[in-house]
């Protein structure tokens, strides 16, 4: 019997730390600067440039996102310091200017300002597209400076593009080389690679086969071709930041299947994605699934796809919020995404759920996990404490020990209902305190939690649950301590705080009777444990207070004559 006791306090004890976790998923976003699609403005002035991305930035953080892909890398052109590449025009006007600020380094300040990973978002094969030949005639564009490099293709609205060539050895040293130098360059949370792929089967690349295919068919060959630049740049990489995440986004149909026939990725474009996975070469996938649930190819079957041949990495589904007939549907695939355990979503892109008033998400999210990654472990439980000071009538200064450790992101602040729910503050890792305003107090003690949050999102707790009292109901919570009745405490000739008890959430009615006999009604929510109402009336002036049920049933009387 006794063992059966423990089981069920144990059990409890669980149920009580699984609540207090927040929810794991990554919530993203596809952020495009090729052709100033999302930013920047129509403008090169440098102030209303870094506003507008501080108001996009600002606005995905209300929304409840936790991950940017910033596109830095199009059209053969950068929006970072470069040794390899010509700058952007959207900046400046012009190919190639000196940038006057560094847009990638910009937009990672502001990812750790409003609590949101910044992935570069690097278009990889294809070097051009567009009409602006003041991109494809700059000398330092890869098209100028390697035009053996290169393939031209006409698209069927007759729009002009360039690819690179993925069969020579010197294209897969040129991209691994830009991976390279934004990731030890940037303390960056991911590279994010688009475009990784061929552009059809109708590529002109076979006298570059016949030299170095070898015993591979062709398809192998090109597959091969896109593989070896994701195994060299892992092998290579030296990032300042050992949490980088690598990931792609492919083309939505991995493999035909019934249901989702169509341009596929592994024979259409040559994207291996199965082997990326298989050999750990990317830690994640967004595979643009831009399609709705009831047409082929049909949104479901591929999103069960991709996740069931996840081999252990994340599987993020791309949804195209642009396009209406999947705009409409857009609640219904984020749920299903849950409900087939992906690892969340992205939506391309910005511009079309910038308006959205309804956000997508309810509740603050941190980024799936990738258990795969360093130092993604249960670290030693800390057990620092947590001092508190009253500093005014209604703060208190919580400060804790600031710890001196590279993978921290931010600390977090975990403030705790009576039911076990919670809800989490994020602070910057440079601090070590936080002021707590109590200006509207509900209850008379708060309970409070510190955690230390790495590069990877994981929670390490460093101070218990801890209780901190409202210092102007300091003295009323000694004597709520002693009874459940209601109280009144006087704070001044006009204000007063009536302490409630309730063993559970309810509405009430509070009925305040002065000496004169005028009759006021209030319709009050009270949470369970001890609840706090501010009394407006003249207390000297007031006879009787009654506390009702929501039905009218009077629960308590207090009178004062």
């Amino acid at each position: 019997m006794q063992n059966f006791f423990s089981l069920i306090l144990l059990l409890l004890l669980f149920q009580l730390i699984a609540v207090a976790q927040v929810q794991r998923e990554t919530r993203a976003v596809w952020l495009t600067t090729n052709f100033a699609s999302d930013w920047p403005p129509n403008t090169f002035d440098v102030s209303s440039q870094k506003e507008a991305l501080r108001e996009i930035f600002r606005n995905l953080k209300s929304k409840k996102f936790n991950t940017v892909y910033f596109q830095v890398r199009s059209n053969g052109t950068v929006m970072y310091r470069s040794f390899i590449e010509p700058f952007t025009p959207y900046i400046t006007g012009t190919v190639g200017d000196a940038l006057p600020y560094d847009p990638l380094q910009f937009a990672i300040d502001l990812g750790k300002e409003f609590h949101l990973e910044v992935h570069a978002w690097v278009n990889m094969v294809r070097c051009f597209t567009g009409s602006n030949e003041n991109i494809l005639s700059h000398p330092a564009h890869v098209r100028s400076k390697h035009p053996e490099w290169t393939v031209r293709r006409m698209r069927d609205d007759g729009k002009l593009s360039y690819w690179l060539n993925p069969g020579l050895f010197e294209v897969q040293e040129h991209l691994t080389r830009v991976l390279l130098e934004i990731s030890n360059n940037y303390y960056i949370d991911g590279i994010h690679l688009d475009f990784f792929r061929y552009p059809d089967k109708d590529f002109n690349d076979r006298k570059i086969y016949n030299q170095f295919g070898h015993s591979l068919t062709l398809d192998d060959w090109r597959r091969n071709n896109l593989t070896e630049i994701l195994r060299s740049f892992k092998k290579r990489v030296k990032p300042k930041n050992q949490y980088l995440k690598v990931g792609a986004t492919p083309i939505g149909i991995r493999k035909s299947l019934k249901g989702a026939i169509g341009w596929e990725g592994y024979s259409s474009v040559y994207q291996d994605t199965e082997k990326w996975l298989q050999e750990g070469l990317v830690d994640y996938l967004t595979p643009q699934i831009y399609w709705p649930f009831e047409e082929n190819p049909r949104f479901d079957v591929l999103a069960d796809d991709w996740v069931k041949k996840a081999y252990g990495k994340n599987i993020v589904l791309g949804l195209a919020a642009y396009k209406p007939d999947v705009k409409i549907e857009l609640d219904k695939m984020v749920n299903y995404s849950r409900k087939i355990n992906a690892a969340g979503i992205s939506f391309f892109r910005y511009e079309h759920i910038a308006q959205v008033e309804d956000s997508y998400f309810s509740k603050l999210a941190f980024p799936k996990e990738m258990s795969w990654k360093v130092n993604n472990k249960i670290e030693t439980y800390y057990n620092f404490e947590c001092n508190t000071k009253d500093i005014s009538t209604s703060e208190v200064l919580l400060s804790w020990r600031n710890l001196d450790n590279n993978d921290l992101r931010y600390y977090a602040l975990n403030s705790f209902t009576d039911d076990s729910t919670f809800s989490t503050k994020l602070i910057s890792p440079n601090k070590s305190k936080v002021k707590l305003k109590f200006g509207k107090p509900k209850k008379l003690q708060y309970k409070y939690s510190i955690g230390k949050l790495d590069r990877l999102w994981n929670e390490t707790s460093m101070c218990n649950q801890f209780a901190v009292n409202v210092p102007y109901l300091r003295s009323l919570k000694k004597s709520a301590n002693i009874s459940t009745k209601p109280m009144l405490a006087t704070l001044n000739d006009s204000n007063s705080i009536l302490s409630l008890f309730s063993s559970f959430d309810q509405d009430i009615v509070l009925e305040i009777i002065t000496k004169e006999n005028l009759i006021t009604q209030r319709r009050v929510k009270l949470s369970l444990g001890q609840n706090i109402l501010k009394i407006k009336e003249n207390v000297k002036l007031i006879k009787t207070i009654r506390i009702k049920y929501g039905n009218g049933k009077p629960i308590d009387e207090m009178n004062f004559l």
